[in-house]
């Protein structure tokens, strides 16, 4: 397996490094290792994971959405046929 430093990480997923620390810090996305002089090292596997959240979000919104419209659809059903 392949591993990156976060600065090669936050090239290929887009987010800064500071992003990055702040998610380590947060439990977000802890690093795959760190070294004992406190190097941060992630894995291709993490690519994947952080480049699937904005598509895990939009889907999210898309499912509210339709759950929004489902339930009107609902509560305005007469029961009457077109």
């Amino acid at each position: 397996m392949k591993y990156y430093t976060i600065g090669q990480f936050s090239k290929l997923v887009g987010k800064s490094i500071q992003t990055l620390r702040l998610w380590d810090n947060e439990g977000k996305l802890k690093p795959h290792h760190i070294t004992e002089g406190g190097h941060r090292y992630y894995s291709e596997q993490q690519i994947n994971q952080v480049l699937q959240v904005p598509l895990v979000k939009r889907t999210k919104k898309v499912i509210g959405y339709c759950r929004k419209m489902i339930k009107e659809l609902l509560e305005n059903d007469t029961g009457e046929e077109s």
